[in-house]
């Protein structure tokens, strides 16, 4: 009888070791939350519109494109960019009459067309201070 009772007790106390030993892993690896990083400004670039939205045919179809368009620029070539937007225009709307539906379809157009606008206002204003071209509005119908 005794030997039962010391038996019981031995088992007791090691579910409790177990059981207590379960519970602190638990507290001490838990998933800490990650500090989340304030989103950083960059303070020599900056976003402009250029223009209202543009409107055109798509090559060899009855659908029309109408795209508007943001620049981030770095502020050191905003002016030339306000000065140069007639002709940035003109080009743009240039080379969106010459896109196919092919050409414009799915985010592989969108994303390929971004890099060609990028690097034809570049071209223009003879300036690496073009960073990225974002698409407002998108639409082909």
């Amino acid at each position: 009888m005794k030997r039962n009772i010391i038996l019981i007790a031995v088992i007791i106390f090691l579910l409790l070791v177990i059981i207590s030993g379960i519970i602190i892993y638990m507290i001490f690896n838990t998933p800490k939350e990650k500090k989340e990083e304030p989103i950083k400004i960059d303070k020599k670039l900056m976003m402009v519109s250029v223009g209202d939205s543009f409107v055109n045919n798509v090559k060899d179809s009855k659908k029309i494109c109408k795209l508007t368009i943001k620049l981030e620029i770095s502020k050191d070539v905003a002016e030339l960019v306000t000065y140069r937007e007639p002709e940035i225009r003109d080009r743009i709307n240039a080379l969106v009459r010459g896109k196919s539906e092919a050409d414009l379809e799915g985010r592989e157009g969108q994303e390929k067309l971004q890099k060609e606008i990028v690097a034809l206002i570049q071209k223009i204003i003879n300036s690496k201070g073009i960073k990225d071209v974002y698409f407002d509005e998108f639409i082909v119908q």
